[in-house]
Formats: structure tokens, sequence, C-alpha cells
């Protein structure tokens, strides 16, 4: 009997020390600026993607069946790639984040039950501009849980839904906005069902501070290097490492210039071996000579992995 008390208090004290360690997040950061503050003019976006080793990050050209041709940002773990950021043909760019006060299973059963889809492919492949998906009642009302940032060469607006209840906001010209993984729009129970990270909190006050102090007017090459700050350690820094094997850690980056007056995108993209052994980036130029090198409708070719 002594035995047998003994392993269930160990057991018990095991249970509740696994139930007080931290998740794993699937976590990024998002920000943009348009207007004055950018050099050149037109809107800047970056996307610092994190998530635990598993799903590492690719980019591709696309050409869809129906629709404009993308410039997208994958995640490539198990099953079909997911798109999670892009820049379509027309100059519009979508970036997201997971929504962190949802639970991850609680997200997954509205998205099934609802038959609610992501929204990047959708709305790089239907729009062409921020005042088109903002009219776009339909497909807003279908979106999954999610965070996003939609841009154009002349507006920024901020997307929030948790499945059951979304808001769609244009910014203010000249302003500059980010986005964690906690609400800032949406401010309903189904929204937040549980506190707000901490990690998230941190990392958005920290990318707010670090655009503070940018010198301005900021290029695209300023703006993705704030993506390399890791002020805040493994866990909670823009740039995250993961304090352990299993925690999330930066495995990509999307960052874009679009420019006023029809001037060509420019994006600069990266991949990171979620171990950090190997890293892969590139510059490109989204002209009508990369168009041009589109694969047929309904095919993609791979840009980085």
């Amino acid at each position: 009997m002594v035995q047998a008390s003994r392993f269930l208090v160990v057991a018990s004290l095991l249970l509740l020390a696994v139930l007080a360690l931290p998740r794993a997040a699937r976590a990024c950061t998002l920000w943009a600026a348009n207007g004055s503050d950018v050099a050149g003019g037109g809107s800047l976006l970056v996307k610092n993607r994190d998530y635990p080793p598993g799903h590492p990050t690719s980019f591709a050209l696309v050409t869809p069946k129906h629709g404009h041709k993308i410039m997208a940002m994958l995640s490539t773990g198990k099953g079909q790639p997911t798109m999670v950021g892009g820049v379509n043909e027309k100059g519009l760019a979508v970036i997201t984040a997971a929504v962190g006060s949802i639970p991850r299973a609680e997200r997954k059963r509205r998205t099934q039950a609802g038959g609610l889809v992501y929204p990047v492919r959708p709305m790089l492949e239907r729009f062409a501009t921020v005042r088109q998906v903002v009219a776009a009642k339909d497909l807003l009302a279908g979106v999954r849980p999610i965070f996003a940032i939609v841009a154009d060469a002349h507006e920024v607006a901020v997307l929030e839904s948790s499945g059951q209840a979304w808001k769609i906001e244009v910014m203010a010209r000249d302003a500059f906005t980010a986005h964690a993984n906690h609400p800032l729009l949406v401010d309903t129970p189904d929204m937040r069902q549980e506190p707000d990270a901490p990690g998230s909190v941190v990392r958005l006050n920290r990318i707010r501070e670090l655009w503070a102090g940018l010198s301005k007017p900021a290029d695209l090459a300023a703006a993705a290097a704030l993506a390399l700050d890791q002020a805040d350690g493994p866990d909670r820094s823009i740039l995250r490492t993961g304090s352990t094997p299993a925690k999330a850690r930066t495995v990509g980056l999307l960052a874009a210039w679009l420019p006023p007056a029809g001037g060509a995108p420019k994006v600069i993209i990266r991949g990171i071996d979620p171990l950090g052994a190997r890293q892969a980036e590139a510059s490109l130029t989204l002209d009508d000579a990369f168009w041009r090198t589109a694969p047929p409708p309904g095919q993609s070719r791979i840009l980085l992995q």
C-alpha cells in the first residue's frame, strides 16, 4: 500500500509538471507601414514565420486554374502545403498569424464544422486591392480563425477572425501596424478563450519599439532587418531559436515593398532550417518578366526551399 501510494503521488506530480509546461506555440510576427515613412512611397510588410520543427517554409510561383498568379510563402509540413503569405501579380499582399487566444483543437473544430477557409489563396487569386478584400463579405464571413495583414501600394488593412466573429479595419495613411498572436480588434468571448500569451505581447511591443527607433523613411532592407532581433531570448524574440528542440522557432521570412504608380513589387524571401543548420535567401523583383516564368494553370514552380 505504501509503495502504491508513493507511486500515485509521483505520478500526480509528473502530471502536474507536464500540464505546467508551456505549450508549443505556432506563432508569427507581422508588421507593415505605408506612406511617408516608406522610402519611395507605397507599402512595406513583413512576416516572420515561427513554428516547431516539422513544418518548414518554402516559396513557389503559383498559377491557379482561375485567378491571379501568386508568389507564395508555403508551410510544407505533413499533407498539402498551406499558403500562409504571398504577393500576387496585381500587387496585393497578404500575410497571416495564428490566433493564440483560441486553443488549436478548437480552431480546427470550428474550421471543419463551418467549412471555413484559410484566406491567403482565395484573396490573392480573386482580388487586386485592399478595398476589394474589404468588400468581399462572403469570403470574410467564411474565414477560419486567423489574424492577417492585407496590403496594396496605397492601403494596409488588418483582419481578425475567430471563425465566428470577424472584423477588418483599414489603417490610417502613414501609420505603422503590427500583429502577433493575440487579438487587437475582436474582443468577444469566442475570440478570447485564453489569456494573451506573454511571448506574443513581448514580440508585439518589441516590433513597435524597433520600428519607432528606425530612421525614416525606411526601405525594404531596413524593415526586413528588424526580423533579426533577438533581444528577448530564444522563445520571445522576433527571431526565435527555441529553448528546446520542440519549441517554436523562426523558420521563414517574407518581406515585400509594394511601390506606388504601378511599380513592380520587390520581395525578400528566406527559408530557415528548423534545426538552424541551413538558411536560404533570395531577393526578387516581381515584374512582368518574373510573371512570364509562371508555370501553366494549376501548377507551381519552387523558388526557394
